[in-house]
């Protein structure tokens, strides 16, 4: 085994060196996180994940009912789906035994 001898002061500036590194990237980390959550619209496959339907009648139904709501740029096929409106739905769906 080896042993590596270091000066009490050194010791507690690499402590503060490391103590600063993680606090940065923990910081960096919880940004990235924030971005994310903050992000209301996504993609189908983000949908699906919320809710598991296969079927895309059931996903077209949902929207032309307006029981989910959609962003649609003009002249675009790409569909986003709104994640709030979905928690809603779910919400309103919900079975309580």
């Amino acid at each position: 085994m080896e042993v590596i001898v270091i000066e009490s002061e050194a010791f507690e500036q690499l402590k503060l060196e490391i103590k600063q590194y993680v606090k940065q990237a923990l910081k960096e980390l919880l940004e990235e996180k924030n971005l994310a959550d903050h992000t209301d619209w996504i993609t189908i496959v983000e949908a699906m994940k919320l809710i598991p339907y296969k079927s895309k009648s059931t996903w077209q139904n949902l929207r032309d009912t307006g029981a989910i709501e959609i962003s649609q740029a003009p002249g675009s096929r790409n569909i986003l789906y709104s994640k709030k409106s979905i928690q809603n739905y779910l919400n309103k769906n919900r079975v309580k035994f």
